[in-house]
């Protein structure tokens, strides 16, 4: 079955947090009555958060292996007017399955506007809509996706202060990140050619995984970090030896790690974005107010 965006894009969020049809002529498919009749986990915990009222219909271009649980779709979208913001995330609807999934883009608004495609990382699990991905998601195939997300969102216009990041990303958490790392980049490197342009300020950048194999996009990342001047990351294994370095520790990242990353930034004028397991963001929110963080400061999304 193909879900076609004239048939469902007139599907708006109820308060309930159930897709319903507004008031239209126009008969509804079997594939929309399969996405009313019963939606899941993802739809719940964000049942507050902003999301685009129209679904577009999108194709997968390409799946390969991230880590051993981790698959990366290439997703190209057929509505030209689809657009995001770094940090924001997408329903993720798949023709005969009812629940439906919600993956963060890692790549960066730039790569969409240029050619309507963006990047997804999907964490193995039963959940259906993961499950589908891992083990029958083959290029070709149609979905649906809807933007969704206003808990981490980096945007700024070229007005607005030029903010210190700290980035912190736990597990799957990275894909956030990823994302709003990659903006980052672009706005500085615009910057550089455009005095007009929005200009970043200092960016740490600090990532966390059980195992070195887990740390996906790590080469990309500190490639990104090598090549931008303004740009500062580190890596964490928490379940897995491995030998430190400077820019790899074998613990979980701490108080001292914070502090150290801290030093290097302006707290006057500093945002913390954070996404990761609820338990890490707990601590990492802990740390970050015994540091002089203020709770304002602080954007996180936890993610599951």
């Amino acid at each position: 079955m193909r879900m076609s965006f004239r048939t469902i894009s007139y599907l708006i969020r109820s308060p309930a947090g159930l897709l319903c049809p507004t008031s239209s002529s126009k008969p509804i498919s079997p594939v929309v009555k399969a996405l009313t009749r019963r939606m899941s986990d993802h739809l719940d915990r964000t049942a507050h958060n902003f999301r685009q009222t129209g679904i577009s219909d999108a194709t997968i271009v390409a799946v390969k292996d991230g880590s051993s649980t981790v698959k990366l779709l290439t997703v190209q979208v057929s509505n030209p007017d689809f657009r995001f913001k770094a940090g924001q995330w997408v329903d993720f609807f798949i023709p005969g399955i009812r629940t439906v999934g919600g993956y963060s883009m890692y790549t960066p608004p730039s790569l969409l506007q240029k050619s309507l495609r963006m990047g997804l990382a999907v964490k193995y699990s039963e959940h259906a809509p993961a499950y589908w991905v891992h083990t029958q998601c083959k290029a070709g195939a149609k979905v649906g996706v809807r933007v969704g997300g206003d808990q981490i969102i980096y945007d700024p216009s070229p007005s607005d202060p030029s903010w210190d990041l700290l980035l912190i990303a736990g597990g799957i958490g990275i894909n956030p990140m990823y994302s709003i790392l990659q903006h980052a980049r672009d706005l500085y490197l615009r910057s550089l050619s455009d005095p007009t342009a929005y200009r970043p300020g200092r960016v740490e950048f600090l990532y966390s995984a059980s195992t070195s194999e887990e740390l996906i996009f790590k080469e990309s990342i500190q490639e990104i970090a090598n090549d931008t001047e303004n740009i500062s990351c580190h890596f964490h294994v928490t379940r897995e030896a491995v030998i430190p370095t400077s820019h790899t520790s074998d613990h979980r990242i701490n108080g001292a790690d914070l502090a150290t990353s801290l030093q290097r930034l302006d707290k006057d004028r500093l945002r913390c974005f954070l996404c990761g397991p609820p338990p890490m963001i707990a601590d990492m929110e802990s740390l970050l107010e015994s540091q002089g963080v203020r709770p304002d400061q602080l954007h996180t999304e936890k993610w599951w």
